[in-house]
């Protein structure tokens, strides 16, 4: 596996404090940027995986042309004790339409969850939001052994009535064996993003360890309801993250080897 580090931590241009920009030979000759932000004292590591296509767009001095609730939430997640990687899409995609579901996107993920283990020695998670649900859960329900430790699907896409929507339930979920934390706002108004559609997903991973929902209220519901407001957590961004690294640290603690 070939590592390139494009940027080193501690420079004044980089948009998250102590980032590094990678790219990972993922596939052959396939490569795939991310952004790597270690947190002090991390209790776990985290690949973000961003809704829509995609494609957040990682410049070389580590900044991010689209940021939104993960994109940008490297900052957000290290103070609460997660290391991330924010993943860009693979050089031979411009979008992840249509490919989120595949082996292809899995071997992908399976690359950035080696570095981060290899880095930290510590459980890795896979997050996703909106269409990154689906991300997060085919890794799981792929890779085995090399998979996440856990699945974090917030806003979740669950309905496909149009091509840019890509559920989650695409994802074998009934294959998954790790936890699964459901996070969704009450009021989310994306047509693809329903909060009532939620508890059915959650009853076809009967398989996982654990399943649970926090549900979220608040916050600004204002602008594009599928790409901005209620469904990604606008205003509620840094107590959402908290939520989701709190109920990590109790899953983790709670199944500790004493």
């Amino acid at each position: 596996m070939k590592v390139c580090i494009l940027i080193a931590a501690g420079l004044p241009c980089l948009a998250v404090a102590q980032a590094e920009v990678h790219e990972l030979t993922t596939r052959p000759e396939v490569t795939l940027r991310f952004v790597y932000s270690r947190a002090p004292n991390a209790i776990a590591s985290a690949v973000l995986f961003q809704g829509g296509g995609g494609a957040i767009g990682i410049f070389p001095n580590g900044s991010i042309r689209n940021e939104n609730f993960l994109s940008g939430g490297a900052r957000r997640f290290n103070d609460n004790g997660i290391s991330v990687a924010i993943v860009d899409v693979p050089s031979d995609r411009r979008t992840l339409d249509d490919f989120r579901h595949t082996r292809e996107h899995a071997e992908d993920a399976a690359a950035v969850i080696a570095f981060l283990r290899q880095r930290e020695k510590l459980p890795v998670w896979t997050v996703g939001t909106s269409n990154g649900s689906l991300s997060a859960a085919t890794a799981a329900a792929m890779l085995g052994e090399r998979g996440p430790d856990g699945i974090v699907l917030t806003a979740s896409t669950t309905r496909q009535p149009v091509s840019a929507a890509h559920p989650v339930t695409l994802a074998k979920l009934e294959e998954i064996k790790q936890p699964a934390l459901f996070v969704h706002h009450k009021d989310d108004p994306c047509m693809v993003t329903p909060y009532e559609a939620i508890p059915g997903v959650m009853a076809t991973l009967k398989k996982a360890k654990r399943v649970e929902l926090i549900s979220v209220e608040g916050g600004d519901g204002q602008g594009n309801p599928c790409h901005t407001g209620h469904h990604q957590f606008l205003g509620i961004e840094a107590s959402v993250t908290q939520k989701i690294a709190n109920w990590i640290r109790q899953y983790q603690a709670s199944t500790a080897v004493k």
